[in-house]
Order: C-alpha cells, then sequence, then structure tokens
C-alpha cells in the first residue's frame, strides 16, 4: 500500500480509508466491541481516543520517571 511506504502518489479517499481503519482497529485493540464502534459518534470516538492516549501518556511518564530514579540510586550506591 502506497500510503504505508510514504509514496506521495497517496490518493485523497486511500487516506481517509486508511484513517477510518486505523481509528476501528485502535478502538477495538483497547477492547471497545464492533457494535459499540459502529454507534459511537465522532465526538464520542474522538473522546475516547483523547482519554485513551492521555493514559498512555501518564504511564509512559510514571514508568520514565521510575526509570530516572533507579539510575539516580545506582548512581548514588556507585559514589
Amino acid at each position: 500500500m502506497a500510503f504505508m511506504r510514504g509514496s506521495s502518489d497517496v490518493q485523497p479517499h486511500e487516506a481517509l480509508l486508511f484513517s477510518y481503519w486505523q481509528i476501528i482497529l485502535q478502538l477495538l485493540k483497547i477492547g471497545i466491541s464492533w457494535e459499540s464502534v459502529m454507534n459511537f459518534s465522532e465526538e464520542e470516538i474522538h473522546l475516547i481516543l483523547g482519554i485513551e492516549m492521555a493514559v498512555q501518556q501518564r504511564e509512559e511518564d510514571e514508568q520514565n520517571k521510575e526509570a530516572a530514579n533507579s539510575r539516580l540510586a545506582s548512581n548514588m550506591r556507585a559514589l
């Protein structure tokens, strides 16, 4: 698929279709049923994806903080 290769010959309808299915798959991956996804409004989808992204970001921030604290503790023991 040209879209995945970053090709410049991607047609607008191909980009829209790719984006649509990417969103559908993301919603299914987080555990939302097909029936629910098909009944959501566009605003509901945006809200769900926004919340999911915020949760992921928070988890990443916590992991980064824990890793930094672990490195600091390691460095302190080495002194």
